[in-house]
């Protein structure tokens, strides 16, 4: 990535770390905000549109480009700590894939923490995701989410398959969020790295998802489910990120359950930079890889 491309990035994590270091804890309607406004900046492509709809009473923001290939859609959950982001915060990355793959894509607004806890953002992106495989009979179907979103989509495939309905053909994390436990590999290990976050915010923003809930149950952390029955799955992740970790557990525990999974770690990048295509030349590229992964080889399931 560009120098000053990434300074840029970190100066604004430093800076909002330095905030909360000093007791100035902007709040989950102060971060939707600021990003809702750094989404609005983000363009996206000529020729791509986007309308709003409902999947299943989910609002959501669907994205098509010129004439929609009609060989499959894609659903991306977006991240945010359970507690903010957006269509506004993930339309341009979503765009950029609909240009490239011709597949329509759905961003699901699930409900949001604190005033949503759990199981409601999980149970609002299955009844999303239903509600997609519904409207678009026979068709591929590829599930994306990133960070925290990473954890909903995780979730939302295990109860795709425990109802024995549709699963994803294929399955991409970004940079997911898998282990809500305080006491996470990735908590420990990369806590102080390039991130906007750290270990507190991750114990804070769990809390804030499950109260006193056991975050190692597999309802809540998936890294500890079972499974079998995964669709082909790719992770991006970076090496230097606060979540790297809970990419790395993910993987081989997918090897384990004999799942197809390919993991591209890039050596130094910010958490889900694949969200700013046209500021960051990797981003675009993670995104045309993404791209190449959706368009080969898996049929589409019956």
């Amino acid at each position: 990535m560009g120098k000053v491309h990434y300074q840029a990035v970190m100066a604004y994590y430093w800076l909002i770390r330095k905030l909360r270091n000093a007791g100035v804890d902007p709040s989950p309607r102060h971060l939707r905000l600021a990003a809702d406004r750094v989404g609005s900046v983000s363009p996206m492509p000529m020729g791509t549109k986007l309308e709003r709809t409902e999947l299943e009473g989910v609002p959501t923001g669907q994205i098509s480009f010129r004439t929609p290939n009609d060989e499959g859609v894609l659903m991306f959950i977006h991240g945010g700590g359970f507690a903010f982001g957006s269509v506004n915060t993930h339309r341009s990355a979503v765009a950029h894939l609909c240009k490239m793959t011709g597949f329509t894509g759905y961003i699901p607004e699930y409900r949001l923490t604190p005033e949503h806890p759990y199981p409601i953002p999980k149970e609002d992106c299955v009844a999303a995701y239903e509600g997609m495989i519904e409207r678009h009979p026979g068709r591929k179907i590829i599930l994306l989410g990133d960070s925290a979103g990473g954890n909903l989509a995780t979730e939302t495939v295990l109860e795709i398959i425990r109802k024995g309905k549709k699963a994803p053909d294929k399955f991409i994390l970004m940079s997911p969020w898998l282990d809500l436990s305080p006491e996470s590999e990735s908590a420990q290990k990369n806590r102080d790295e390039d991130s906007l976050f750290d270990k507190n915010d991750l114990i804070h923003y769990s809390r804030m998802y499950i109260g006193d809930l056991n975050p190692n149950s597999s309802a809540i952390s998936p890294i500890n489910a079972d499974l079998k029955g995964f669709p082909e799955t790719l992770i991006q992740v970076a090496e230097n990120e606060l979540l790297y970790f809970d990419s790395l557990r993910f993987s081989e525990a997918l090897v384990k359950a004999k799942v197809d999974v390919e993991m591209q770690v890039e050596p130094h990048l910010f958490h889900s930079w694949q969200l700013f295509p046209d500021f960051v030349p990797e981003a675009k590229r993670s995104l045309k890889k993404v791209a190449e992964f959706i368009l080969t080889r898996t049929p589409v399931q019956g």
